[in-house]
């Protein structure tokens, strides 16, 4: 306790960069910086280049020595880069999908450590589309007949597929919700904003017969076939992705970072008019968050010039 010495001391000269000092004081190491983040970076900085200590992703802690070493001389590390980026949708499914609470607050310290302010962050979205389903009378059977298994979320969640891997049990939903409300919780005590997945068109492919909601096919992915995509045409895009949002903030709040990939992996855009289903998504989240700034994975085909030509 208190072997290193932090103060945040923000940088009036440049404002819009984000800055961390090394130095001692009193024979203790001092870390100084404009935020929290910035902090916590200055620590990892401290630990991997003055101390030897490296804490990498697969291995999250190590021993201190008894006597921390000091630095020789100031050390100044600053960046005018805003927006720090991370994960993409594949990453949850691929090596998180059953991560707990306890991996997860070491995976949160691993993003300030690095000075990653914009995750994104799609645990428990699925409980979103349960009760957005269930509001518009959709059975239990017939919400995990459109939601997939945990392992396979990534993949439902980029409109590529829907249903595989599930049905899930009630249990995973409230397990879900209440990890990432924790997620969220502590992202957001560190300076951290999650980018939450915003509303892309996606809607289960048998909603034009439940609902009469005029739909397009997008085709299949990898011989699934996708969900449907809701046509901006239809006067229920704008009622759907509003209520998609008013879920979402229920359960989680705003986010200032929404991500959608509409036609991920090359889906069937015929008879689809790009051009306003770009302006709608955008409006949709404007909505929501009037200051909220849509990411778009560069991926492919995506994103689609046609579709943010005019944003």
């Amino acid at each position: 306790k208190d072997r290193i010495l932090f103060r945040m001391i923000a940088d009036e000269n440049n404002p819009l960069k984000d800055y961390f000092e090394i130095s001692s004081e009193d024979g203790k190491v001092l870390i100084t910086g404009n935020s929290d983040l910035s902090l916590a970076t200055g620590l990892n900085w401290y630990l991997k280049y003055v101390a030897g200590i490296h804490l990498s992703w697969n291995n999250l802690s190590q021993k201190l020595p008894e006597i921390l070493p000091l630095p020789q001389e100031k050390i100044r590390k600053e960046t005018s880069m805003q927006n720090r980026y991370y994960l993409n949708y594949c990453t949850y499914s691929y090596s998180m999908v059953f991560w707990d609470w306890e991996r997860w607050e070491k995976e949160i310290d691993w993003m300030a450590m690095h000075g990653i302010n914009m995750p994104l962050s799609i645990t428990g979205m699925e409980v979103v589309w349960y009760n957005l389903l269930k509001r518009l009378g959709y059975t239990t059977e017939e919400v995990n007949e459109f939601i997939s298994g945990p392992a396979f979320m990534a993949w439902w969640q980029m409109n590529n597929l829907e249903g595989w891997g599930g049905p899930n049990p009630d249990s995973w939903y409230q397990q879900q919700e209440a990890l990432q409300k924790k997620i969220v919780a502590r992202m957001r005590e560190l300076g951290i904003e999650p980018v939450f997945p915003g509303y892309a068109g996606m809607v289960p492919r048998n909603i034009g017969e439940k609902l009469g909601y005029q739909i397009a096919d997008p085709g299949k992915w990898c011989g699934f076939p996708r969900p449907a995509f809701l046509s901006t045409e239809d006067e229920h895009f704008d009622s759907f992705a509003a209520m998609y949002y008013e879920e979402l903030e229920k359960l989680y709040g705003k986010a200032n970072y929404y991500s959608m990939d509409p036609f991920h992996e090359g889906g069937n855009t015929e008879g689809v008019d790009l051009a306003k289903t770009g302006a709608s998504i955008m409006a949709a989240m404007k909505k929501a968050n009037p200051k909220a700034v849509w990411i778009i994975q560069a991926w492919q085909a995506n994103p689609r010039g046609e579709m943010i030509a005019s944003l």
